[in-house]
């Protein structure tokens, strides 16, 4: 009768994962530890010849299909879902209040005038700011969100100074003086290429 081969199995051992032979009619048991072996097979498989590579192949598999089907799920998930948030983040929503309810009997609000193309929307109603006009920065005094009162502008791109005069500034230009509802109202300067130039509406 041939003699059975066996791997140890307790961790412990120092003939931990080593081929074991037993005779025949004796205890199939690690003679160190005394543990039950684990019976070696002669084929393919994770104890036999090529039993490592197809551990691996077969690791690989289970991989593949793990990551599959985390894929499928996250491609079915309901997106709707509230996400989850970690505690101690703030998931307060601000939502702005319309205008008309605002207003009470001790206020008096100012009538509301359709802002600037490009006009920030931190400019104040009235007093001093800066404003965008889109072809000049505007700093000065505002009334309703419009240039009102002393004020500079700083152009950003070509433009008539006055609409009936032939003045053109350049980007980088200013001008300083009176502004009336948004546009030059008296006399001021125009400041281009280190020269002064006076000019009214």
């Amino acid at each position: 009768m041939a003699k059975k081969k066996g791997v140890c199995v307790n961790i412990d051992c120092e003939n931990y994962k080593k081929e074991i032979e037993v005779e025949p009619g004796s205890e199939f048991e690690c003679p160190l530890c005394h543990q039950p072996l684990k019976e070696k097979t002669t084929g393919p498989g994770p104890t036999g010849p090529g039993g490592g590579k197809m551990a691996i192949i077969i690791g690989a598999v289970v991989l593949v299909l793990a990551l599959g089907g985390g894929a499928y799920y996250y491609m079915t998930s309901d997106k709707s879902a509230e996400p989850q948030v970690p505690a101690g983040v703030d998931t307060t929503v601000v939502t702005p209040v319309p205008q008309d309810t605002l207003k009470t009997d001790s206020v008096k609000q100012e009538e509301e005038v359709p802002a600037e193309p490009k006009e920030k929307k931190s400019v104040p109603i009235t007093g001093k700011g800066t404003v965008d006009l889109g072809y000049a920065i505007y700093t000065g005094d505002l009334k309703n969100g419009k240039p009102h009162g002393y004020g500079t502008l700083t152009y950003k791109r070509s433009q008539k100074i006055v609409p009936s005069k032939d003045f053109i500034a350049n980007p980088g230009d200013t001008f300083e003086g009176e502004f009336r509802d948004g546009k030059i109202s008296g006399i001021g300067y125009w400041k281009h290429d280190g020269n002064e130039t006076a000019v009214k509406p």
